[in-house]
Formats: C-alpha cells, sequence, structure tokens
C-alpha cells in the first residue's frame, strides 16, 4: 500500500491514463469527419504545450508533485504564463482524443482528468509554496493550465 501523497497521486494518475487508454480501445468509434478533425486538433495542441514544457523544463520534469531540489523556480517561457503546462498539454491530449474518438464512455474518462489534476496542482502548489518563497506572487501573475484572463495592470500607472 502506498503511503506517500504524492506516490498515491502518481498511482492515480496511471489508473487514470489506464482507464482512458482502455476505453479508447474497448468502446467504438462514433465520431463525425468535423468532430474527429476538431478532436484532432485538441489533441495535437496538447501534444504541443506538453512538449515545449518538458523542453523548457531543466533536467526534465518530475512525475511526482514533489519539487526537485536542484530545480530553479520557472518563471519563463510556457511557465511565465502557465504554472502547470505538462497537466494542460495532458487533459488537452485526453480531451481531444476521446473527442476523436467519439463515444461518450472515453470522453467521460478525459473528463475525470479535469478534477483530479486541478486536485494535484493544488497539492503541488502548497509543496512549492514552501520550496520557493516567490511561487505565491508567481501565482498572482499565471493562471493554473491556461495563461491568465487578463493581465496584471503596472501598479504604477494608477499613481500618475
Amino acid at each position: 500500500m502506498l503511503n506517500n501523497k504524492a506516490q498515491q497521486l502518481v498511482a492515480i494518475q496511471l489508473v487514470l491514463f489506464a482507464a482512458l487508454g482502455i476505453s479508447l480501445l474497448v468502446f467504438p468509434s462514433e465520431q463525425s469527419l468535423p468532430l474527429r478533425v476538431f478532436g484532432l486538433l485538441i489533441a495535437a495542441l496538447g501534444g504541443v504545450v506538453g512538449l515545449v514544457a518538458i523542453q523548457q523544463h531543466p533536467g526534465g520534469p518530475n512525475v511526482t508533485p514533489t519539487p526537485k531540489d536542484t530545480s530553479p523556480l520557472l518563471q519563463s517561457g510556457i511557465y511565465g504564463q502557465i504554472r502547470h503546462p505538462i497537466y494542460t498539454g495532458v487533459i488537452l491530449g485526453g480531451l481531444g482524443l476521446a473527442m476523436f474518438h467519439g463515444h461518450i464512455v472515453p470522453l467521460l474518462a478525459a473528463f475525470v482528468l479535469v478534477p483530479f489534476f486541478t486536485y494535484k496542482s493544488l497539492y503541488e502548489e502548497s509543496l512549492l509554496k514552501q520550496a520557493y518563497p516567490d511561487y505565491a506572487a508567481y501565482m498572482t501573475r499565471t493562471g493554473r493550465f491556461t495563461p491568465p484572463l487578463q493581465q496584471q495592470q503596472d501598479t504604477n500607472s494608477d499613481n500618475e
């Protein structure tokens, strides 16, 4: 039995990936061509986002939500806009593949990734705040899975 929360989250993540993969193989594909193309585009976007994030992560990403002792706080590139771009890539990839497939079961399995990665990212952020003094300020400038909806306004312009 896994007793470490980080290890438990990784195990749950693997089970969710397996459930999505099995559902894609077991259930018949039922989608129109336009929705298949849309799903493929969403999956490709997820792949690009995930690969860019992995490429920009020094030393490679960590599967567990535990911060690496040797990694600096990433605040540039894709990480300058999104705190968890690898999770974004995985979510988009899963949803896109499920849309491409078209059956409701893979789509439901893919939608479960959203609350799971939200929970995992909240846990990870609690650890990152302890590891990096600047993390709380970084959170105010970035979005969890997408770029922030509106940019922070320069507070100096209000004082002119």
